[in-house]
């Protein structure tokens, strides 16, 4: 009785680790049916803490340089809600600003205590993302979006989001961030090798440097793929560089910590069914054209640890001058997984390297 019963939890393994594999790379199941938004709307948000990033260490908080500080799993009643794939922060981290896989903006405050550890999300608004002519974007193919950049610059705000099946970079410019999501997204131009990228394997990661150049990040998520392929925008100059991958990782979002260092999220599906995470960094002085970059690992998680299909990675500078990385997990729209959001503070950047550098 007991080798059948362990046959059988192999079995529904199994069938979790393929259904799980098949969702995420690409639309499948659920996610086919959901449709973006038809118009912005308030949603309520209702959040669950998440005390120990890892429950059979609950009383650890320090994992090599990183500090967990807490996090939260997300539920919403409304259907828009989910599938989060890009991220960023602003206002020292008291803001979230995130883009969905079903074509959707997702705007909220997110309130934490003195220490930076979250609490709640409230004040959220989902709205559709708008095409060139301001109507929100139709079908799977074209709505897909995986990417998203943030910055203030001239007197308003920026933000580029970019595009995987139908492969493209949107801008979008407002006067707050929050404006952003009633404005229209015109198409930039890209090298031909991003528009001919294999259709699963889009621009996962849009990251604004702080001396204006913009790095994209492509998903590479062949089986035994040894790098990522990556495009440095500097003017109307296109570099190209090669970001190291090993043990099955792909990048999934990528943001420029106030040092220059590029910080990445990557993602791996265990044969198990539950995918893993690792984020890892670049050196600024490393980040150059015609070269393969190995990065740093600074943190891997899985197992049972309190993640789940981990695509959005924020960064921002505390009141106090500390660094403090959000991260975010696309849940698919499948019953099985989750919308985890995890807070660290980044230990290193903030006692050697935030003093000197601040974020543009």
């Amino acid at each position: 009785m007991r080798s059948r019963r362990r046959l059988a939890l192999a079995g529904v393994a199994a069938t979790a680790a393929v259904v799980v594999a098949l969702i995420a790379r690409g639309p499948f199941g659920a996610s086919d049916v959901e449709a973006a938004p038809p118009a912005a709307h308030p949603i309520v948000v209702e959040s669950r803490p998440i005390a120990a990033f890892r429950p059979g260490e609950a009383d650890r908080t320090r994992f090599g340089s990183l500090e967990f500080l807490g996090g939260l799993t997300l539920t919403s009643r409304d259907p828009a809600f989910g599938g989060w794939s890009g991220l960023r922060s602003f206002d020292h981290g008291r803001r979230l600003l995130a883009i969905g896989d079903e074509g959707s903006w997702l705007a909220a405050r997110l309130d934490a205590d003195a220490l930076g550890r979250p609490l709640a999300i409230r004040e959220a608004t989902i709205a559709p993302l708008l095409d060139e002519n301001g109507r929100p974007l139709r079908g799977k193919w074209n709505r897909d979006a995986e990417s998203l950049a943030l910055w203030p610059a001239d007197g308003a705000w920026q933000a580029r989001v970019g595009f995987e099946h139908h492969h493209r970079i949107l801008a979008y410019r407002a006067a707050s961030p929050e404006g952003l999501l009633a404005a229209p997204g015109r198409p930039l131009p890209i090298p031909r090798d991003i528009r001919d990228l294999p259709a699963n394997e889009g621009l996962e990661a849009l990251a604004n440097a702080p001396d204006g150049r913009l790095v994209a990040i492509a998903e590479t998520a062949s089986p035994g793929a040894t790098s990522n392929p990556g495009w440095i925008f500097e003017g109307r100059d296109v570099g190209r560089f090669r970001l190291a991958a090993h043990d099955g990782f792909a990048v999934t979002d990528a943001v420029f910590a106030p040092s220059g260092d590029l910080l990445a999220l990557q993602r791996r599906l265990a044969w198990w069914g539950r995918p893993e995470m690792r984020l890892v960094r670049v050196a600024a002085r490393d980040l150059v054209p015609d070269r393969t970059i190995e990065p740093e690992v600074l943190l891997t998680g899985g197992g049972f640890d309190e993640i789940d299909n981990m695509e959005g990675l924020a960064v921002d500078v505390a009141p106090d001058g500390g660094v403090i990385l959000t991260l975010m997990s696309d849940d698919n729209f499948f019953w099985l997984q989750r919308t985890v959001l995890l807070r660290f503070r980044l230990l290193d950047e903030a006692t050697e390297r935030t003093p000197r550098l601040t974020l543009r």
